[in-house]
């Protein structure tokens, strides 16, 4: 009898595990639909019937129903799924972020939502914010037909339980119905007028019983329902001081000091430090001294998830910085959200890192490529051949690229990818002769991709222009390999080592009076970000007044946030959480010197407030926002500039 127990279980678990696989795969596929549908309108819009329009949006719509089904099948199976994260949930706040971004669908719609104290609890951040939503869209889809709608939510601790209600005063339902309620893909009302698909309050179900839970819902025919979550009263928090000692401002660094990316990480641990010293020995932040906190990740997503853990639940500081790679970036990113910890994001971006609490402060590919192919393009020609790794970075910086070529009259004659295994670049170097390429433009990040610039080299090729965003901006092959492998090569950056601006040289004569070139070979783009963003941080909490989270950003938001550093004036940006900065196109010659063509105005990016607007309708991008904000990351791939 167990053993049979055992079996039913096991494959229970096995479905569930099978129909998250499958909604995940068809998710894919159906916004690509989506996305092929709304391109053919927009570029044969002229030549369309009026009814194949209509046919396009229908397909559309089918498409985002699809996408919907999956998205709660997806979330259905997460309920059981997914490893409970525990961390301490301000659930007045969540409650409130879930209605707004509900409501941002229904612009036309007016629905009042009272809330009484309601306790914190510590949970899920994903399972619990899941819960809301489903909980709250019902609420607001049923109380359409009514003039002045609401939903009040409220909570009781009595018997060992704390239980959240949620009230409204919709459509209602009859309680002889009740059991049926919370099964999945079970509607009670079936009028197309209240879309749906039967999945969202067994969703809730599961996520209470995840917790040791109930949920339980009462309601009456035109008067309204109430769902009610009961948690044990364990899962309440207690309110405690978790600052030990509030005459420190803590700083949480991570980054890769031992792995496969820890020689372009050198030189912004030196940089931090470096800061740090100065700002301690001036008197610190608003009074405070400063107390560095450093994590080595190794590039490994399992040691960044639990130094980000550490840094922001044990020793609760009051910034997190750094991350080498993408994925290190995004799970830092991701931890900020969840603890409501500022992240100063100090590695050089793809582009369209969005969200409330984290900011980037280095460049992003339009301050590193759009001058800089306009350059070449004059210099040259115009035809243009992108080499890239197979990698986040790679990729989508590539979409940059192609989008940028065209707009400044030029083509992109190809395009390769390249893993981390190829060692012999022979055919890819022969398809780009081919094409008769005049600028090659190339984002390597691999190691073994540095075979690329040697076999380059060797075939007699540095008299075509490499234009690059990595090499001597993040990566320091100027030093690594021997002259004149790189010759020709075009970079542009905010800061490297031979800036020669007057406080470029200044830094560099105070860094290396601290650490040689044994210590640190190169002081790549982000030695200047990591010590700008110590800086920025400072202004931001002495504007503000105070280390409170909110109170930073709101300061790092104004546009007055700024650093006149080593790479010229460094401004914040509210709209889209990056920086204002200038850029400097250098070219490196046969001795591997790098020598400065010309030198930019402030350049900024207006990519992520634009999609925003496209997306929301909001206007002014991230600060407008708020704490509504999505945690996301843009992308020329799938959010294209049309």
């Amino acid at each position: 009898m167990e053993d049979k127990k055992q079996m039913e279980e096991k494959t229970a678990e096995q479905l569930k595990s099978f129909i998250y696989t499958v909604a995940h795969e068809l998710k894919t596929p159906a916004r690509e639909i989506s996305l092929y549908a709304e391109f053919i309108e927009e570029d044969n819009r002229d030549r369309l019937a009026p009814q194949s329009i209509e046919d396009l949006h229908a397909i559309r719509r089918t498409c985002e129903g699809m996408t919907d089904m999956v998205k709660r099948l997806m979330e259905y199976s997460k309920a059981d799924l997914k490893n409970i994260d525990r961390i301490r949930i301000n659930t007045q706040l969540l409650i409130r972020q879930c209605f707004e971004e509900l409501m941002r669908a229904e612009p036309k719609r007016k629905v009042i939502l009272s809330m009484e104290d309601l306790p914190e609890i510590t949970g899920d951040m994903f399972l619990i914010k899941l819960m809301i939503m489903n909980i709250l869209s019902n609420s607001i889809k049923f109380t359409r037909s009514r003039t002045k709608a609401q939903i009040r939510v409220f909570a009781t601790v009595r018997d060992g339980c704390v239980a959240f209600h949620f009230r409204d005063n919709g459509i209602g339902f009859d309680m002889n119905y009740a059991d049926r309620v919370f099964e999945a893909f079970e509607r009670l009302e079936s009028n197309e007028a209240y879309e749906g698909n039967g999945i969202g309050l067994a969703t809730v179900r599961r996520i209470a019983e995840r917790f040791d839970g109930k949920a339980s819902i009462m309601g009456q025919p035109e008067k309204g329902c109430e769902v009610t979550i009961c948690f044990p009263e364990k899962m309440t928090y207690l309110d405690i001081k978790v600052r030990q000692d509030s005459s420190v401002v803590k700083i949480g660094i991570i980054g890769d000091l031992t792995g496969i990316a820890s020689k372009e990480e050198r030189s912004k641990q030196a940089a931090y430090q470096l800061a740090v010293k100065e700002i301690n020995e001036a008197g610190g932040i608003d009074g405070k001294q400063i107390e560095l906190l450093i994590r080595d990740d190794r590039s490994q997503s399992d040691l960044t998830n639990r130094a980000s853990f550490e840094l922001t639940q044990q020793e609760h500081v009051d910034v997190l910085m750094g991350s080498t790679l993408s994925p290190s970036r995004d799970i830092m990113q991701r931890c900020a959200q969840q603890t409501k910890t500022l992240y100063l994001n100090t590695q050089q971006t793809e582009g369209g890192v969005s969200g409330h609490y984290v900011f980037c402060l280095s460049a992003m590919p339009e301050q590193q490529m759009e001058k800089m192919l306009a350059y070449l393009f004059k210099k040259y020609g115009s035809k243009c051949y992108v080499v890239a790794a197979d990698y986040n970075y790679g990729i989508l910086s590539a979409e940059w690229v192609k989008y940028l070529v065209p707009k400044l009259g030029g083509e992109v004659v190809g395009i390769e990818y390249l893993d981390e295994k190829m060692m012999d670049f022979t055919s890819v170097i022969d398809r780009i002769l081919q094409v008769q390429t005049d600028v090659l433009f190339s984002m390597c990040v691999y190691p073994n991709q540095d075979r690329f610039y040697l076999q380059w080299h060797e075939r007699g090729l540095n008299h075509i222009p490499n234009a690059t965003t990595q090499v001597a901006a993040e990566y320091p092959l100027n030093v690594e390999l021997k002259a004149p492998v790189l010759e020709n090569m075009y970079v542009m950056a905010s800061f490297i080592e031979e800036l020669k601006t007057p406080k470029a040289r200044q830094y560099v004569k105070k860094f290396r009076s601290v650490y040689n070139h044994q210590n640190v070979p190169y002081m790549n783009m982000d030695t200047e970000t990591a010590y700008t963003a110590m800086y920025l941080y400072k202004r931001a909490v002495e504007m503000a007044g105070t280390t409170e989270t909110e109170a930073v950003i709101s300061a790092l938001e104004s546009g007055n946030v700024f650093y006149d550093g080593p790479g010229g004036r460094v401004t914040v940006r509210g709209e889209d959480h990056h920086t204002i900065r200038t850029m400097s196109c250098f070219r490196i010659d046969k001795d591997h010197r790098a020598e400065e063509i010309f030198r930019t105005g402030p350049q900024h990016s207006d990519y992520i407030e634009s999609m925003i607007k496209k997306n929301t309708g909001v206007q002014g991008g991230i600060k407008s926002l708020g704490i509504n904000a999505e945690n996301r990351q843009y992308n020329m791939l799938l959010d294209k500039i049309r």
